[in-house]
């Protein structure tokens, strides 16, 4: 069961996943990007058999948000079973998908240690630099989530790097 919310990301009430995929209703993802101390971005290939975005780059981890369940919380539990990963992250903005129809709740987080890849859910891991994916971008197939969060990512990069 997830919940269903407006443009404004206000809830409006509960229906499971093909519900909501009949009525094109709204729900919510989160959406995690990870770097490691070399400032490079994690960067996921979804796997062949995934039907949205098959062999589309993604960002570390992704996942609907469930009823009930803050978008930290699924961030964490996104990264837990994609990954096998625990780390802090923190929510860095916040788009409307209109083409999915979906509220994405973008976080950011720092990791440099191993990973183990959910096989069902990604084909490959890769760490990226952002002037390394700015030069590729136009070759890749990447989700709409890596375009519309790219710019706040790299913002907070800089912030978190300016401070350091």
């Amino acid at each position: 069961m997830r919940d269903i919310v407006n443009t404004d990301d206000e809830v409006i009430g509960q229906a499971e996943k093909g519900e909501i995929e009949e009525k094109g209703l709204i729900s919510r993802v989160a959406f995690v990007m990870l770097h490691n101390g070399r400032g490079e971005l994690l960067l996921h290939q979804r796997a062949a058999t995934k039907r949205a975005y098959p062999l589309y780059w993604s960002g570390a981890a992704a996942g609907h948000v469930d009823a009930g369940e803050s978008y930290e919380e699924a961030a964490h539990r996104e990264l837990r079973e994609e990954l096998g990963i625990e780390t802090k992250c923190r929510q860095v903005g916040k788009f409307y998908s209109e083409a999915d129809r979906e509220m994405v709740g973008v976080f950011l987080g720092s990791y440099d240690g191993p990973i183990k890849i959910e096989e069902a859910e990604v084909a490959r891991v890769e760490h990226f630099s952002l002037e390394r994916l700015s030069q590729e971008r136009e070759a890749m197939q990447v989700t709409s989530f890596v375009d519309r969060s790219l710019p706040m990512v790299a913002e907070a990069l800089k912030v978190t790097q300016d401070s350091a």
